[in-house]
Parts: C-alpha cells; sequence; structure tokens
C-alpha cells in the first residue's frame, strides 16, 4: 500500500486562509442585512397594526363588559340590578359584607376626592371591586358567596358595587336622579 502525502505551501494557505476569511465576512454582512431588513419591517409595517389591533380590541372589550354588566343590571342611568342581580346580591351574601366593611370602603372612595356624580360612581364601582384591598380577609368570604350564586367574584363585586352606590351616594354628596350634578 502506497500512502499519497499533500503538502501544501505557505502560498497556497494564505489563500486558503484568505478566501476563508473573506467568505465569512460576506456572510456576517448578508446576516446583519437580514437582520436589518426583519428590524425595518418589525418596526414599519407589524408595529402600526399591533397598535390598531390593541384600539379594536379595547373597543370590544369595552363593548363586552358592558354585555356583560347588562345580564345583572338594567343599562339605563344610572344602572340599577334586575332580577338576576337582585338574585345574587342577596344569594352571595354580598350585601352583608358590604353593610360590615362600608366604613372602611366609604373612606376610600373618599380620600379619592370625586368631583362628579360620574366620578363619585366610577370611584365606588371601583373601590368595591378592589374590596380584598380595603378590607384584607374578606377573599375567603366572596369566594364562598361567589360559589352559593354560582358567580364569579368579579360578577359578586359588580352588583355589590351597584347597590353600595345606591346606599352611599346621598352620604357623598350626589343624587342618583342627575348623574350631571357636579358637587358643591
Amino acid at each position: 500500500m502506497q500512502t499519497t502525502v499533500i503538502q501544501i505551501g505557505q502560498a497556497e494557505a494564505v489563500i486558503a486562509v484568505t478566501v476563508f476569511l473573506v467568505g465569512l465576512g460576506v456572510s456576517w454582512g448578508n446576516l446583519t442585512t437580514k437582520i436589518g431588513d426583519i428590524s425595518s419591517t418589525l418596526k414599519d409595517k407589524i408595529e402600526p397594526d399591533l397598535k390598531e389591533v390593541r384600539e379594536k380590541f379595547s373597543s370590544v372589550k369595552d363593548r363586552v363588559e358592558t354585555l356583560w354588566q347588562d345580564k345583572f343590571a338594567i343599562a339605563r342611568s344610572p344602572r340599577q340590578l334586575n332580577e338576576r342581580g337582585m338574585e345574587i346580591l342577596e344569594g352571595s351574601g354580598i350585601r352583608s359584607i358590604l353593610e360590615r366593611m362600608k366604613a372602611k370602603l366609604l373612606a376610600a372612595i373618599r380620600s379619592k376626592n370625586p368631583k362628579n356624580a360620574y366620578d363619585a360612581e366610577q370611584t365606588v364601582l371601583e373601590v368595591v371591586a378592589e374590596m380584598p384591598k380595603y378590607c384584607p380577609g374578606v377573599i375567603d368570604e366572596l369566594k364562598n358567596g361567589a360559589f352559593k350564586a354560582g358567580q364569579n367574584i368579579d360578577t359578586v363585586l359588580l352588583v355589590g358595587g351597584i347597590y353600595f352606590r345606591n346606599q352611599v351616594f346621598p352620604e357623598l354628596g350626589f343624587s342618583l336622579t342627575d348623574l350631571d350634578k357636579t358637587k358643591n
């Protein structure tokens, strides 16, 4: 058996390394260009589309929330509990929870200093929706009540918020019959 020996001279080695490095540089340049093109496409084409999708989703979210609220409260101004809402109010025990926690919740509402009936209504609904934040330890009671009423906690808190608004509006200096009235 005969072995073949390949000898590479210095000139050939320099040419091979140079060709390799030039190929590597060209590949790196192409990769950088492609990444730049992708970045440009993301910024110029996809990002504006995502903004539009976010805006449309927000609009749909508001409409779905309104439909959800309509299941438990009559859609008029001011929104009032319907028969199903009243069943949840009684069946969940949220009424007694709100009566027991009235002082804490009312203090939280007043601390936000609503200036008109609309702001007061939104503040009442917001504070009741965040009741566990203002009344630590009430979450288990809310869960049990939601289970008894066959609803989720958000629904129980919405119903409770509408009921509570009716109870505390006069104490906040507002009338339910005139949501546009500004506070003196």
